[in-house]
């Protein structure tokens, strides 16, 4: 990986891998809601024995989903594994870098979960508008909107924080070599 002109491995976290599993179950869901939805919509189609209209049941505007949620997974690795530029408001160099970007790619890999499950709702109400059925008022996607700000809030506090302390770090070198001098 490489910040800047720092190079360095990446170390990928136990959150990450679990939080990459996850993503990676949200678009089987999303795979399962269309899925599900294609099957009921064959069954009522097979039932109707009358010369009704069934053009309205067609599953098939549901896939745009599941490319977008396939579309926000691959971005997503791609922010991972590309060169991140130094942030100029924050103290980073050899020291905390790594921290910075597992901060980053941390962050990243969150919202991505929290994205994917938004998808999954909205295409589980437009499954549901295509069947008929009454989802009710979707709490979710405002809860899911809540949970990316709160992800990305929480991500630039403790940035700030690493800044900060690197940067005391720095004051007390500095005083510690003039004092030596």
């Amino acid at each position: 990986m490489k910040l800047g002109g720092y190079t360095f491995k990446r170390r990928y976290s136990l959150a990450q891998i679990l939080v990459d599993i996850a993503s990676a179950g949200a678009i089987v869901y999303i795979a399962f809601i269309i899925y599900a939805c294609a099957d009921d919509i064959e069954r009522i189609k097979s039932l109707n024995r009358t010369d009704a209209d069934m053009s309205v049941f067609d599953w098939r505007p549901l896939i745009i989903w599941i490319a977008a949620a396939i579309l926000i997974f691959c971005f997503s690795f791609f922010l991972i594994f590309r060169k991140k530029k130094l942030p100029k408001k924050l103290t980073i160099n050899e020291h905390n870098a790594v921290k910075y970007c597992n901060i980053i790619d941390t962050c990243i890999s969150c919202v991505r979960l929290v994205t994917l499950l938004t998808i999954s709702e909205l295409c589980y109400l437009h499954s549901a508008a295509i069947r008929m059925f009454d989802p009710g008022f979707p709490t979710q996607l405002l809860l899911d909107v809540l949970i990316a700000a709160g992800i990305i809030i929480f991500t630039r506090m403790r940035l700030t924080a690493i800044s900060d302390a690197e940067e005391e770090r720095e004051e007390k070198d500095k005083k510690r070599t003039i004092i030596e001098d």
